[in-house]
């Protein structure tokens, strides 16, 4: 008995470290095979590169554990750009308030339609992301949007002390939502939504309005990740965006976040994010062609989810 519980906890521990030694074996190796991968600048890059997926991750990881998902965030970061580029020369104020709040209502709309009509969400979000890009490009007239203020783009180019703030912003947005997880009843209720709807409602939870405020969340950070995306690209792009929320999922299932609901963490996500931001920056560096650098990635997929279901109880 008590060898079996030294060996589940020891089964235990070297699940929780599994994702930072994994993390820490792909650096040491990359760092081999390519000595600049290790420079400042590079690993500037690295976190600059990795900030809006990793925004969007945050929201993808909640929706992730209520057993659903959303594919339009990409479209969104593109709608939040092209209201910014068009709204900023009139009051920069305006832009941000605008965009944050346009795809706020969007992730409420989704999350509304998703529990009222009880369609699956990825056909849902399929279709809302259809609709939100043509809203970018009606908004847009189908063209890049210039008019950023410089003021604005220098947003990911600022830093603070060595770590860029669109860093620093990340993290934030990573501590807050894991405060949210772990510390509210709301956070709380999105696990027992997720593990057993049924059982959630028989025990007093909203099933409904769980759902419906994770999307508004979800909404809300696809605002804030947009805001830094039309920083960095310095410009409205109708067009942009595009496979981010493919870039979000794949960093919430590396981290361990069940497609089925129910299991999640968002702490896990970050590294998750790290893991496959790292590899690209890898391939990129040893110029592997972006038409084969997806191989690579969804082989961590394949390993993440295989190793994931094959751990110990």
């Amino acid at each position: 008995m008590q060898r079996d519980l030294e060996r589940k906890t020891a089964a235990g521990l070297l699940g929780n470290m599994f994702l930072p030694l994994t993390l820490a074996v792909i650096i040491v190796v990359c760092a081999f095979i390519s000595p600049p991968f290790l420079t400042y600048e590079n690993l500037k890059n690295v976190i600059i590169g990795s900030a809006t997926f990793g925004i969007l991750a945050c929201g993808m990881t909640m929706v992730l554990v209520t057993g659903e998902v959303d594919l339009s965030v990409g479209s969104q970061v593109a709608l939040t750009s092209v209201i910014v580029a068009t709204l900023a020369p009139k009051s920069l104020a305006l832009a941000v308030v605008t965009a944050v709040a346009a795809t706020t209502v969007i992730g409420l709309v989704n999350g509304v339609l998703l529990t009222k009509t009880r369609m699956p969400s990825f056909v849902l979000t399929l279709g809302a992301m259809g609709v939100v890009r043509s809203m970018a490009l009606v908004i847009a007239n189908g063209q890049p949007v210039y008019g950023v203020p410089q003021s604005f783009t220098a947003l990911t180019s600022s830093m603070v002390g060595k770590i860029p703030l669109v860093g620093v912003a990340m993290v934030v947005m990573y501590a807050l939502t894991w405060f949210f997880l772990k510390y509210t009843s709301l956070g709380r209720s999105v696990y027992a939504v997720g593990s057993n709807s049924e059982s959630a409602r028989l025990s007093g939870i909203g099933a409904e309005r769980v759902k419906i405020a994770v999307y508004a969340i979800s909404g809300f950070l696809a605002g804030i990740a947009g805001l830094f995306y039309t920083s960095y690209v310095t410009l409205g792009l109708p067009d942009g965006g595009v496979d981010y929320e493919t870039q979000a999922i794949t960093a919430a299932i590396i981290g361990g976040t069940s497609f089925f609901g129910g299991e999640g963490e968002v702490h896990n996500t970050f590294l998750g994010l790290f893991i496959v931001g790292v590899v690209k920056n890898i391939l990129n560096l040893v110029g592997v062609s972006p038409f084969v650098q997806p191989v690579a990635i969804g082989v961590l997929i394949i390993i993440a989810v295989i190793l994931r279901t094959r751990k110990p109880e």
